[in-house]
Parts: structure tokens; C-alpha cells; sequence
């Protein structure tokens, strides 16, 4: 068993209720950063079709993934959205620094 990072981009009025589905995943903390960029949905309305999206960073068992994933999938559509990206990373190593001590996959 082993640890992965999921990267998400998604838009910024889905994070209430994307929480409310990462918490019935059982993920116990994610990463939130307010972002600006252009893909397959720009906007139009600006000079540099920059669009303000949220980015999701979370450590997880590599078994959960999946489960991660649909939340995911399953939020955008219910807020009803279809954009956003993705990625899943493999992990060498996470380190507590509360204590120092290796993070276990069991334990994410």
C-alpha cells in the first residue's frame, strides 16, 4: 500500500459541497488555494481569459482513490459544472513535522 497526492482544479463555487463529499470519503484534510488560469472553459469577459478556480491538494491511501475521484466528479456535476483537471501522484515519503515521524498510508 502506498501514498498518493491528488491535484484538483476546480471551480470556486463547488468547494462547500465538495467538502461535504471529501468528508464522506473519509479524507481528513485537504489543501485549498484560489488560482487563476485558462483552459477549455475561458473567460470571455476578460482581456486575458483568466478564470478564478480553486486548487485541491490532498494525501491519501492509494485504495481510497478512486472513491476520491467520483466524489470529485460527482460534485462538479451536481453543482452543475463540467470543468476542472485532475492528477494523481505517487508519494515517496510524507513527513509529519508536528513530530517528524513517516505518515503511514493506513493512516491517510
Amino acid at each position: 500500500m502506498s501514498i498518493r497526492r491528488i491535484t484538483a482544479i476546480v471551480p470556486i463555487n463547488i468547494l462547500e459541497t465538495l467538502e461535504k463529499h471529501l468528508r464522506k470519503c473519509g479524507v481528513p484534510g485537504v489543501t485549498v488555494e484560489h488560482v487563476q488560469g485558462y483552459g477549455r472553459h475561458p473567460n470571455f469577459f476578460r482581456r486575458d481569459l483568466m478564470k478564478e478556480n480553486a486548487k485541491l491538494v490532498l494525501y491519501t491511501n492509494e485504495t481510497k482513490v478512486d472513491a476520491i475521484i467520483e466524489a470529485i466528479s460527482c460534485c462538479e456535476h451536481e453543482c452543475g459544472t463540467r470543468a476542472g483537471i485532475l492528477a494523481v501522484d505517487r508519494v515517496e515519503r510524507v513527513v509529519s513535522l508536528a513530530d517528524g515521524l513517516d505518515v503511514t498510508p493506513e493512516s491517510l
